[in-house]
């Protein structure tokens, strides 16, 4: 096992290692978020690295690498999932308020009992009007990332009360 200042000392030797690797996978969103996961990496292989096995150099690169990747296919897979559950929520109308208040109140009121004041902010920005995360920011004096946390949210939310109910209800 490796002490807190002999990582230190093995992080800085081997940061341009983690830059590198999120360069290779053409990272440019979230940066400091794989940049977190190449240390998680790093330190990962520290702990495990065994001296008869190889060089240290290499196996840092496969576990900086490989988590990388792994996080990659995490957030693809929540993407898809989101846009499964978005498409099926926004409803087909044009986003200039021709939803009527007759056809909107009981959706709303049905959703507000699963959701919070942020995540029906959300709901109503994006399924009333359209607008996209930028735009909800902006009208709420919030940043992007708390609206993409509202919106994340509010579908985990929905799938987990609406598609269960109607997978029990059929």
């Amino acid at each position: 096992m490796c002490s807190d200042l002999e990582y230190e000392v093995i992080h800085q030797q081997f940061e341009p290692m983690i830059y590198h690797a999120m360069k290779r996978l053409s990272i440019y969103r979230d940066k400091e978020d794989f940049y977190q996961i190449g240390c998680i990496g790093l330190w990962e292989a520290v702990l495990r690295f065994d001296k008869e096995k190889g060089e240290f150099k290499s196996y840092a690169y496969s576990y900086i690498l490989g988590h990388m990747k792994m996080a990659l296919s995490k957030a693809k897979t929540e993407e898809e999932k989101d846009r499964k559950v978005e498409e099926f929520w926004v409803l087909d109308v044009p986003c200039d308020g021709g939803i009527s208040a007759a056809l909107w109140e009981p959706v709303m009121k049905k959703l507000s009992s699963h959701l919070t004041d942020n995540q029906m902010k959300w709901v109503n920005a994006y399924c009333l009007y359209g607008y996209t995360p930028t735009e909800i920011a902006k009208d709420e004096g919030v940043s992007i990332p708390a609206v993409k946390a509202w919106r994340r949210g509010a579908i985990a939310n929905l799938r987990k009360h609406f598609f269960i109910e109607d997978a029990i209800n059929r």
